[in-house]
C-alpha cells in the first residue's frame, strides 16, 4: 500500500479530514450564504465567463466580458464577481443576481489575476506587464491605489485577516508581500522557478506558491516571510488551492494533466488525479470540499470528490478555461 492509498483508507489525517469537514459545514465554520452556490469560469479564448450550478454541475449561463479573462474572484457576500481581462486592461464586475456585467474598471497593463479583501471593501488586481497591483474600492469602483511589486505578477492572494496581499512574480521568481494598510511592499521572498500560482492557508500561517519552471511548491511561513519547505509535484505546476481545513493542498499540473494531492504537514505528495488536458486553475468549494479544475485545452472543468480523490463530473465550458472561482 502506497502513501496515497494509506491516506485514503484510514490514516489519522484522512479520518480527521473526513469527519471534520461535515462537522464544520454543519456548525457554519465554513459559512454558507443565502445566495446560490455557483462556480465562475473565465474562458480566455471565449471572452466569457461560464456560470456553473454546482448542485447539478451544469452550465446555467454564459456571460460576455472583456478580452482574455485571465483571473476571476467572488466577493465574500457572493453578490459580485470580478474578472481580470488581460487583453483590454480592464476588470469586469458581474452582478450575480442578474448574471450581467454591471461595471467595467480600467486598470494597468495585462491584469492577470484578481482577489477580494475578506471584508469585501477592496479588490486587488495583479497587472502582469506593468509589475503592479491595482487597488479598487468596491463601492465606488474606482482605482484608489497602485503598488509596484516584482516582475510579471501573474497570481495574487489575500490573507484571511485581510492584512496582507501576496503576488507570485513569474518574471523574477519571487513573492511580494503587501501591507494592505500602508499599501507598501514589506517583503520580497525568493520562491522557485517561474512562480505561477499562489494560495494562502485557512488561518494565514502558510502561503503556497506553485512554481511552473521548477515543478514544485514553495511553502512560506507567513510569520517570518521565509520559505520553510519545497515540495515536488507534477510537471508544469500551474496553480494551487487549499482545502477549507488546511489539508490537503491541491496542485494543478499543466503538462501532465493531473492534480497532485499534497500533505502540507509531512510535505509529501500522496497521489495524482488525472483530469482534462492542461489544467490551469483550480478552486475548492468551501461547502462541499469539492475541487473544480479548469482544463484549458479540453474546454472543460473537472469536478473532484475530496473523499475519493476521483473525478465525479466533467463539465463543458467555453474556449480555453483558465480561471475559476466559487461563491462562498
Amino acid at each position: 500500500m502506497n502513501s496515497f492509498e494509506a491516506f485514503m483508507t484510514g490514516s489519522p489525517t484522512f479520518r480527521l479530514f473526513r469527519h471534520a469537514l461535515p462537522l464544520l459545514l454543519a456548525l457554519g465554520a465554513l459559512p454558507a450564504a443565502a445566495h446560490n452556490n455557483n462556480a465562475y469560469v473565465g474562458n480566455q479564448f471565449g471572452n466569457s465567463v461560464s456560470v456553473i450550478d454546482m448542485a447539478s454541475n451544469t452550465v446555467m449561463a454564459t456571460i460576455p466580458v472583456g478580452k482574455s479573462p485571465a483571473g476571476v474572484a467572488v466577493s465574500p457576500d457572493g453578490a459580485e464577481v470580478y474578472v481580470a481581462n488581460a487583453n483590454d486592461d480592464t476588470v469586469s464586475v458581474i452582478d450575480t443576481a442578474s448574471n450581467a456585467v454591471a461595471a467595467t474598471v480600467t486598470v494597468e497593463s495585462t491584469p492577470a489575476s484578481v482577489t477580494v479583501s475578506p471584508n469585501g471593501a477592496e479588490i486587488y488586481v495583479a497587472n502582469a506587464n506593468a509589475g503592479t497591483v491595482s487597488v479598487i474600492d468596491r463601492l465606488s469602483r474606482v482605482v484608489v491605489g497602485t503598488v509596484s511589486v516584482g516582475s510579471v505578477p501573474i497570481a495574487i492572494a489575500v490573507s484571511p485577516n485581510g492584512r496582507r496581499v501576496y503576488t507570485a512574480n513569474a518574471g523574477d521568481g519571487t513573492v511580494s508581500v503587501i501591507d494592505t494598510t500602508t499599501r507598501a511592499v514589506t517583503a520580497t521572498i525568493p520562491a522557485g522557478d517561474t512562480p505561477y500560482g499562489i494560495a494562502v492557508g485557512p488561518v494565514g500561517a502558510r502561503v503556497y506558491v506553485a512554481n511552473a519552471g521548477s515543478n514544485d511548491v514553495s511553502v512560506i511561513d507567513a510569520t517570518t516571510d521565509t520559505v520553510k519547505a519545497t515540495i515536488g509535484a507534477g510537471e508544469g505546476v500551474a496553480a494551487v488551492a487549499v482545502s477549507p481545513i488546511g489539508i490537503p493542498v491541491y496542485v494543478a499540473n499543466f503538462v501532465d494533466n493531473t492534480v497532485s494531492v499534497v500533505n502540507p504537514f509531512n510535505r509529501t505528495v500522496m497521489g495524482s488525479i488525472p483530469v482534462g488536458n492542461s489544467p490551469a486553475a483550480l478552486a475548492v468549494n468551501r461547502r462541499s470540499g469539492r475541487i473544480y479544475v479548469a482544463n484549458g485545452e479540453s474546454d472543460t472543468v473537472s469536478v473532484i470528490n475530496p473523499f475519493t480523490n476521483k473525478v465525479m463530473a466533467t463539465i463543458p465550458t467555453g474556449r480555453v478555461p483558465g480561471a475559476v472561482a466559487i461563491q462562498p
